[in-house]
């Protein structure tokens, strides 16, 4: 089940100990002990199976037509089972339901396909510290995934 949480509720604190298991320890940076002050004003979605959460992202408004998805993390055991994709599809929504025309994202070597396989556009590479990241981008406003194949092929006949 996919949900939005609160920044000052318990299930946000379970959200930074899946975060620190999923990219802090593995990046070799400090873990988070407490909440980072500026996702206050972050939407926060989480993922649960069984009532656990296992799976979640950010999603930071960055201008009136942009919005930044932060922190996107899938616990280990649920990793390939499609979450990771949902999770991100329901930020799309809510992004163009707020009336957000345009996401981006930095993402490790590892999720670059499968950021591509979801229309994020690479934009530019970076390394930060041991990694190599980078930013994604997608314009809302022109969704490949609504258009159907056999439209584009016979022009609509």
């Amino acid at each position: 089940m996919l949900t939005l949480i609160r920044w000052d509720r318990c299930d946000y604190k379970e959200t930074l100990v899946l975060r620190n298991q999923v990219l802090k320890v593995s990046a070799g940076q400090p873990l988070l002990r407490e909440s980072p002050a500026e996702e206050k004003q972050a939407i926060h979605l989480v993922a649960r199976q069984n009532k656990r959460i296992v799976g979640t992202l950010l999603l930071h408004p960055c201008s009136s037509k942009c919005m930044q998805i932060k922190q996107v993390a899938i616990h280990p055991d649920y990793q390939g089972q499609g979450l990771g994709k949902k999770l991100l599809v329901y930020a799309e929504q809510i992004a163009r339901n707020l009336n957000y025309s345009t996401l981006f994202l930095t993402g490790r070597k590892q999720a670059w396909g499968f950021y591509r396989r979801l229309g994020y556009s690479e934009t530019e590479a970076y390394q930060a510290d041991a990694l190599i990241l980078k930013v994604f981008k997608k314009d809302l406003s022109v969704d490949r995934y609504f258009f159907n194949r056999k439209e584009m092929k016979t022009n609509g006949r």
